[in-house]
């Protein structure tokens, strides 16, 4: 499938036409994610995140369970809207091009920079350097693989996905000032993900 404009755009839209369905899907979260969170919130130790593309909240809900506080944001519109009728503060934040504010112990993006180009990778992992101390982390997930693809799957609209390999995010991450502590392979029903924990250094 060809989709016709700015790939982020396109992907942003889909998510803010189809929050409503995404959130309402049957969701159970796994084993490796559980224990990949789990791990952050360890790292972190009671401290405070930045979380990159919240969604409706679950990833936020479980860190905040561990004593964390986790300052919410998305890209789309229904998602922050969606959080806030729970009760939750969210901010609109598009991370391709949005001002990062405010000082961290970690930034978090599960499932949320896999839909950014190389370069907007960059630029996302610089930006998080940039609001974290000198022992902040960064934690995120993408899909493993090569090159590009559009998906219409869960959400019956078009969506934009980077592949990465292990060798590259560490290399991207090397030059934007953090060093790698784990990179874990998980395999999935569908595809294969990267789970990636990086410090600042």
């Amino acid at each position: 499938m060809i989709a016709v404009g700015d790939a982020g755009d396109i992907t942003l839209a889909s998510y803010e036409a189809g929050a409503n369905l995404y959130a309402a899907r049957p969701y159970v979260m796994g084993e490796a994610m559980a224990r990949y969170l789990a791990r952050i919130a360890k790292l972190v130790d009671g401290g405070t995140i930045l979380e990159l593309g919240s969604g409706p909240g679950r990833d936020a809900e479980y860190l905040e369970s561990f004593g964390l506080s986790v300052t919410r944001t998305d890209g789309a519109l229904a998602f922050v809207e969606m959080m806030r009728a729970e009760g939750f503060t969210a901010e609109v934040l598009d991370i391709r091009t949005g001002q990062f504010n405010g000082t961290y112990d970690a930034v978090v993006a599960n499932a949320v920079l896999l839909h950014l180009r190389r370069d907007e990778f960059e630029f996302v992992a610089r930006k998080s350097r940039g609001v974290v101390g000198a022992e902040g982390m960064f934690a995120f997930t993408v899909k493993k693989g090569d090159g590009t693809s559009w998906s219409k799957a869960k959400l019956g609209l078009p969506r934009h996905f980077t592949f990465w390999q292990e060798g590259q995010l560490r290399q991207v991450l090397a030059t934007c000032g953090w060093e790698t502590l784990s990179i874990d392979t998980v395999v999935g029903p569908t595809a294969d993900w990267l789970h990636v924990i990086a410090r600042a250094n």
